[in-house]
């Protein structure tokens, strides 16, 4: 007797990829209109709701895990997604804010040097831009795969 296994079906990438950055993209626009509220002042609930998006991203890889690793560089591109719309929204909100302050009284360096934002912006973005280029380039080395 001869058993044939049944081939698998291939796993789509914008099938998984795409509702985690819309959702992503939802969730940091609602964060950014909760700081705007809030005078432009990054407060403990934003940091809160930016660990909330943090808990989720964390709960939706290790969820979908299997089915990224089916996919080339899918866990790669799912952290690049995170990274790229969490930061992105802070900093956009930044260039935002510093041009509505102005720069000729030294306002907005002031603002930004010496209040959340300097984490919010500079710190997060290196840190985690860290992180991510170390695992980019394992990826790079394991060809696209990480199983």
């Amino acid at each position: 007797m001869t058993t044939h296994a049944l081939p698998h079906a291939p796993v789509n990438a914008r099938s998984v990829l795409l509702p985690y950055v819309v959702i992503l993209v939802l969730a940091m626009a609602a964060i950014q209109a909760v700081i705007a509220l809030a005078g432009g002042d990054i407060t403990l609930l934003a940091g809160i709701l930016t660990a909330l998006v943090a808990a989720g991203i964390t709960v939706w890889s290790w969820r979908n895990y299997r089915t990224l690793t089916k996919i080339r560089f899918g866990a790669a591109v799912a952290h690049t997604l995170a990274f790229v719309t969490v930061t992105a929204s802070f900093n956009l909100h930044a260039v935002i804010r510093t041009l509505s302050l102005g720069a000729a009284d030294g306002a907005a360096a002031q603002e930004f040097l010496s209040t959340p934002w300097f984490g919010a912006t500079l710190v997060m973005s290196a840190a985690w831009g860290a992180g991510l280029l170390i695992h980019l380039a394992g990826v790079v080395l394991g060809r696209g795969w990480e199983d």
